[in-house]
């Protein structure tokens, strides 16, 4: 007979037992992922790689996944070398663009595990050719370079991506920075910034007493087993790297990207493997011990936390080098992964590493409209894939399905609090009211110089964001901060099962009239002289001045304060995250009894001293700058030859017409026929033109 106490054992097992079962049926089974042939997530990968490859035109991709130390699967898909019909290899180079600065970072934590530098301190201690305008920059750390949070303008993109070497270009971004201002106080905010990471590897070189390129390929590169990374210092071996195309399929020159620090590794799936499992092995891969654990825990901290940051964006979490520690597509699933993303000019890569689950991705791929957003598209349908396969997660999310929220009512006051001129780095917004009590944006367009809707008829919701009807998904709302109000963005992204918020402006007003310094330079018109001869910078040399109600408009449409002085117009956008990237003071210098103007490292002539092409035969001799010179022919009332010589077989020169549209390009010599009109030579190397 069973007693009471019995009884009562008797049930307690029988729900334990119901609990357990209900744990078994409803909580997903983690599988030892040692031996998973993850079947599915290769035949999805395979599958994304194709719909992409086929909707963006991309030439070539090529993807690698680990699980642990063990490459899972690495294939190429597409062609090389289209003309010849060559598929990619393993062995096949990418840039991969920006994801180098991944090892600037791993290189400076080297030392500071060596204790030969600290995080905190101060990068003159260790760097004393270092210096700018603004007294601060004493106070820049070496944190502050690999988070973002330096304060520097941005990027000297002058020499920065050419199709022959350049070897000099991060000693040329410390002679820009000594006549440059900071754009914010060292530390307060983090905004996208690779002049940080070319410091730091002019802070390796100072340091260590070897080349940047050197101590990478010692320290990390070989003791790896990377064998197929290199920086291009010279032209590499023929078919060893992926070629590039235009949007129209023409293929492009192979590109030197001398950021080196910044984005210049080239590399291919394979090797990209292996610098993950070093970090999933928390700064060790077999035998080869990188960093110490407290050094990967370091770079994974939120560097953003601190700052000033209006809105929390998931996807700009910037870690140490890592663009956010936060990645949102798997943070959606409850699964913390950390991530950076790399882009040139028709070639775009993103690597990600799922530290808990031991999983890792690499994605590359060139040409046609293959965008960063397509790497993170690919990277997130295989991760997902491969947490369902190892029982991390019951199944793929499904892509966020749009219902407008109910409307609520923002009073006059609020909306007209709202409405206003927003700046960034890459375009001006203007946001005015629409009927009843919508809101629309505007986009100003700097060459047909007039404003185009971008969003209408945007409603306050219940959660305070602006939505319409239309597009439920893409949501605005303002916020107030540190006495600024700014401009939020909140999209779906990526796989596109989760949403992200970006502060995508600052509003702007004007509280005195343009200065007449600068009001009389908004008839001026300039061009640039000092960029490399085959920069694409080229392809639009001129740069004028605008005016929106007595703030400045460079050619880009970047505000400025032109109340700084009367030679100095100054950066005045406090934005984190990527819209407050790349700023430039316009800087008014006196040459040659004119003004010219710099914008960063860049110099430009006045249009209207360009010396004019007289006819019969000119010498034309560059000065002891290098400088590329200009002349123009004038009103030509009738059709001629133009013959140009260089006196280098291959020097090399442009010819634009009245509206600097450039109608030819070319090396050595060549006769061109010109119609009546008028027209702008810029010549490269010395020359003569008979005409």
């Amino acid at each position: 007979m069973r007693t009471t106490e019995n009884l009562s054992k008797v049930g307690f097992l029988h729900f334990l037992f119901l609990a357990c079962l209900a744990l078994i049926v409803f909580v997903p089974v983690r599988v030892c992922s040692a031996d998973l042939p993850y079947t599915a997530t290769i035949a999805e990968g395979r599958r994304a790689v194709k719909e992409i490859m086929e909707r963006t035109g991309a030439s070539s991709v090529s993807v690698a996944f680990t699980d642990g130390d063990r490459l899972v699967w690495t294939e190429t898909f597409g062609y090389a070398d289209r003309a010849s019909g060559t598929p990619p290899t393993k062995e096949t180079m990418y840039c991969i663009g920006s994801t180098s600065k991944m090892f600037a970072t791993v290189a400076v934590m080297k030392l500071v595990d060596r204790g030969l530098i600290a995080l905190d301190e101060p990068v003159v201690k260790h760097l004393k050719s270092f210096r700018m305008l603004s007294p601060e920059y004493r106070q820049i750390t070496v944190r502050m370079l690999l988070n973002h949070s330096s304060g520097f303008p941005g990027t000297d993109y002058r020499n920065a991506f050419t199709t022959t070497p350049f070897k000099d270009y991060s000693a040329q971004v410390l002679e820009t920075l000594a006549t440059e201002r900071l754009k914010h106080a060292p530390g307060y905010l983090s905004v996208y910034c690779n002049d940080g990471f070319t410091v730091a590897e002019q802070l390796i070189a100072s340091v260590t007493g070897k080349s940047y390129p050197r101590f990478v390929e010692d320290e990390i590169l070989k003791p790896l087993g990377m064998k197929s990374s290199r920086y291009m210092l010279d032209y590499p071996p023929e078919g060893s790297a992926a070629k590039r195309y235009d949007g129209k399929g023409r293929e492009l020159p192979f590109m030197f990207v001398n950021v080196l620090a910044s984005g210049g590794l080239y590399s291919t799936p394979s090797d990209m493997a292996r610098f993950a499992m070093m970090l999933i092995g928390k700064g060790r891969l077999g035998d080869a011990r990188i960093l110490s654990e407290k050094a990967v825990a370091e770079m994974a901290k939120d560097q953003t936390l601190a700052s000033f940051n209006p809105v929390k964006s998931n996807m700009v979490s910037y870690g140490l080098g890592w663009d956010t520690v936060r990645q949102p597509g798997l943070g959606a699933v409850g699964v913390t992964a950390w991530q950076k993303g790399g882009a040139i000019p028709f070639m775009k890569a993103l690597f990600t590493v799922v530290p808990d689950e031991r999983l890792a991705a690499f994605v590359v791929g060139a040409s046609g409209n293959f965008s960063s957003n397509d790497t993170i598209v690919l990277m997130e349908r295989l991760l997902l894939n491969a947490l369902v396969e190892k029982g991390r997660i019951p199944s793929v999310p499904s892509p966020l399905k749009g219902k407008a929220l109910p409307e609520k009512t923002a009073s006059p006051a609020e909306l007209r609090s709202f409405a206003g001129c927003y700046g960034r780095s890459d375009s001006l917004l203007r946001v005015s009211g629409g009927r009843g009590q919508s809101l629309s944006i505007y986009r100003y367009d700097p060459e047909k110089k007039r404003w185009g809707a971008w969003q209408k008829g945007l409603t306050m919701r219940s959660d305070g964001y602006f939505a319409s009807k239309a597009d439920p998904l893409q949501a605005f709302a303002f916020r107030t901060a540190d006495g600024r109000q700014y401009l939020i963005n909140r999209s779906v992204a990526g796989y596109g099962h989760y949403q992200d918020n970006e502060v995508i402006g600052q509003k702007v007003t004007v509280t005195a009239a343009l200065p007449a310094s600068w009001k009389k330079r908004l008839a001026r018109h300039w061009l640039m002289i000092n960029d490399n001869p085959t920069s694409d910078a080229w392809e639009a040399p001129g740069a004028d001045l605008g005016n929106y109600g007595g703030l400045l408009l460079s050619s880009d449409s970047q505000v400025v304060d032109p109340t700084l002085s009367d030679s100095r117009a100054g950066m005045m956008l406090v934005i984190p995250q990527l819209k407050g990237r790349d700023l430039n003071d316009l800087v008014i210098e006196n040459r040659a009894g004119d003004e010219w103007l710099r914008l960063g490292s860049y110099l430009f002539q006045p249009r209207e001293t360009v010396e004019k092409l007289a006819p019969g035969e000119t010498t034309i001799v560059l000065g002891p700058d290098g400088n590329s010179e200009w002349r123009v022919i004038d009103r030509l009332n009738k059709a001629k030859t133009l013959t140009i010589s260089p006196d280098l077989p291959d020097g090399s020169w442009r010819l634009y017409d009245a509206r600097l549209k450039q109608i030819e390009r070319g090396k050595g010599k060549k006769t061109l026929p010109l119609a009546g009109g008028t027209y702008y030579l810029l010549f490269h190397d010395n020359a003569r033109v008979l005409f």
